[in-house]
C-alpha cells in the first residue's frame, strides 16, 4: 500500500511509466540507508577545460553564457581540470603564432609539447622563456566565469592544474621535463605567473597526465618531479597538493603508485591517488585502487573517460567500489552538444551520460560524506547515498528496470525527487515529506537513475 502522503509524487512521476513494459521485468526493492556507516569525502565533479578548433569554437563563443551557467546549476560540475602544456616552457610562442594565423590548428597539436629550456640553471626563472598565453586564454574564456558562476550559488571552484606532455616522438623538438628540478621550475613558474595575473593559486596539481603513455616517465620519476616541485613549491609559500599517477591504464595503478612511493617523501604531498578508464579499468582493478588509497590513507579519484563512456554503471561502481571522491566523464564543453539551427543560433542540449549523471552530480556537494546504501536486490537495483554539508541525505538509485521500491532509514523531512530515464528527465512538482519512521515508498516509471534529496524548504531546492 502506498502511503498517501507520497500518493502526489507517485502519481506525478508513476503516470509517465512506458507502455509496454513487461510486468515480470519490474523491480521490486527495499533500499536501506545507514548514516552511522562513512566512506569517503567528495572533492569534486570535474570537467576538462578544452579549446576548440576553430569551426566548433565559434559555436562555443555563441553559447558560453549559456554552457556555463547549465554546467554549474543544471550538471553541478565545481571543479576543473586545467592544463598547462609542457611547451608553455619555450620562447617559440606557438600558441600566438597559431592565434595570429601563421599556421593551423593541427600544426600547433604537433609542436604544443616541444620545450626549449630557459637557460641552464633550473633554479632561476628567465621569464622570456616561458609562454603561457594558451593557459591564459582558458583561465579568462573559462575558469573565470565558473568561478564567478559557482561564487553566485556560495560556492568555491576547486581547480586541479594539470601537466601534459605527451612527449613520444616530438618532431625535431626536445625535452626537458624528465628532470626533476626542471619540471620544478615550470611548476613554480606556473604558480608564480596564475598568483601574479590572476591572485589565485590551484586547489591541487596534477603530476602528469597519463604517464604510461609517456616513455620518459617512470613510476619512480613521478615521485622525484614530486619531491622537487613540493620543495620549491614551498620555498615561495605555496602549500603543495599532488593528484597523481593518472594513468590511462586502471590496471598500471598500483604499479605507479607504489613504485612513487618508494621515493622519500613523496607521498607526504600527495591529495589524491588518480586514475583513469580507458584501459582494463574492471572491477577488480578498481577495487584493487580503492585498497590502495586505504593502503596509502589516501582518497581516490577517477578523473578521465571520454567520449560518452562514462555512464552511470561506471559512476556508481567508481564511487561504491573504487571509493573515488572525484568524477570526471567529460571535457566543460563536452557536456553539452552544440548545434546550428537553420537560423545560425546554437542549440545547446545535454548529452546521454551527462543526464543521468547530474542525478548525483546535481545534488552531492563538496565535502559531501558517502553514507552506508543497500538493496536487497543489488543487480537490479544499486543505490548509493550521501550526507552533505549541510546536513541533508541525498540517496540516488541505478534501477535496470521500473520498479517499486521502499525506502528505510532516511532522515525525516522533505525530499524532491527526480529521475533520468531513457530519454527523458523528470522532476516532480512536490516535496515527498518522510515522517519520523524514516520510511518511504516510490515507483520508478523506467530503466534510469532517480534520486531523493533533502531540502531544507521549498525556496532553497537546487535550482
Amino acid at each position: 500500500m502506498i502511503k498517501p502522503l507520497l500518493l502526489g509524487v507517485i502519481v506525478v512521476l508513476g503516470s509517465l511509466a512506458i507502455a509496454g513494459v513487461p510486468a515480470e521485468r519490474k523491480i521490486a526493492a527495499t533500499i536501506s540507508i545507514d548514516s552511522g556507516k562513512q566512506y569517503q569525502s567528495m572533492r569534486g565533479w570535474e570537467a576538462t577545460i578544452d579549446l576548440l578548433d576553430e569551426d566548433r569554437r565559434d559555436m562555443f563563443l555563441l553559447a558560453r553564457e549559456e554552457v556555463f551557467r547549465r554546467a554549474v546549476s543544471e550538471v553541478g560540475i565545481n571543479r576543473v581540470r586545467l592544463e598547462v602544456r609542457s611547451g608553455a616552457e619555450s620562447r617559440s610562442k606557438n600558441w600566438l603564432r597559431y592565434e595570429a594565423g601563421e599556421f593551423p590548428y593541427d600544426e600547433w597539436r604537433r609542436l604544443r609539447y616541444i620545450t626549449v629550456n630557459d637557460n641552464d640553471d633550473p633554479r632561476e626563472i628567465d621569464w622570456a622563456g616561458f609562454d603561457f598565453s594558451e593557459l591564459d586564454r582558458m583561465i579568462e574564456e573559462q575558469v573565470l566565469p565558473m568561478r564567478k558562476a559557482l561564487a553566485a550559488r556560495g560556492e568555491k571552484l576547486f581547480i586541479n592544474l594539470c601537466y601534459v606532455a605527451f612527449a613520444k616522438g616530438l618532431a625535431g623538438g626536445a625535452y626537458i621535463h624528465d628532470d626533476p628540478e626542471e619540471y620544478a621550475e615550470l611548476v613554480l613558474a606556473t604558480y608564480l605567473h596564475i598568483q601574479k595575473k590572476y591572485e589565485f593559486a590551484p586547489d591541487s596539481w596534477e603530476v602528469i597526465l597519463e604517464p604510461d603513455l609517456v616513455p620518459q616517465w617512470t613510476p619512480r620519476l613521478v615521485g622525484e618531479a614530486i619531491v622537487a616541485a613540493a620543495r620549491r613549491l614551498e620555498e615561495h609559500g605555496f602549500t603543495p597538493h599532488f593528484v597523481a599517477p593518472s594513468v590511462t591504464d586502471a590496471g598500471n595503478a598500483a604499479r605507479f603508485i607504489d613504485g612513487m612511493a618508494k621515493v622519500k617523501g613523496a607521498m607526504d604531498h600527495v591529495v589524491e591517488l588518480s586514475y583513469h578508464r580507458y584501459r582494463r579499468a574492471t572491477h577488480a582493478n578498481v577495487k584493487a585502487i580503492a585498497s590502495l588509497g586505504a593502503k596509502y590513507e589516501l582518497p581516490t579519484s577517477m578523473l578521465e573517460l571520454w567520449f560518452g563512456r562514462a555512464r552511470a554503471e561506471v559512476l556508481f561502481e567508481d564511487l561504491t567500489v573504487g571509493g573515488a571522491s572525484a568524477f570526471q566523464g567529460r571535457t566543460l564543453i563536452g557536456l553539452f552538444d552544440l548545434r546550428r539551427t537553420e537560423k545560425g543560433e546554437v542549440r545547446v542540449s545535454l548529452r546521454q551520460d551527462v543526464r543521468k549523471n547530474l542525478q548525483i552530480f546535481k545534488y552531492v556537494r563538496m565535502g559531501a560524506v558517502r553514507i552506508g546504501a543497500t538493496s536487497n536486490a543489488q543487480e537490479a537495483a544499486l543505490p548509493v547515498a550521501f550526507r552533505n554539508a549541510d546536513g541533508g541525505i541525498v540517496v540516488a538509485v541505478l534501477a535496470s528496470a521500473p520498479g517499486d521500491f521502499v525506502f528505510e532509514g532516511l532522515n525525516p523531512g522533505r525530499y524532491e525527487v527526480s529521475y533520468a530515464g531513457q530519454s527523458r528527465s523528470v522532476r516532480s512538482p512536490e516535496l515527498l515529506t518522510v515522517s519520523e519512521d524514516g520510511r518511504a515508498e516510490y515507483s520508478m516509471p523506467e530503466a534510469g537513475v532517480f534520486t531523493f534529496a533533502a531540502v531544507k524548504s521549498p525556496s532553497n531546492r537546487a535550482q
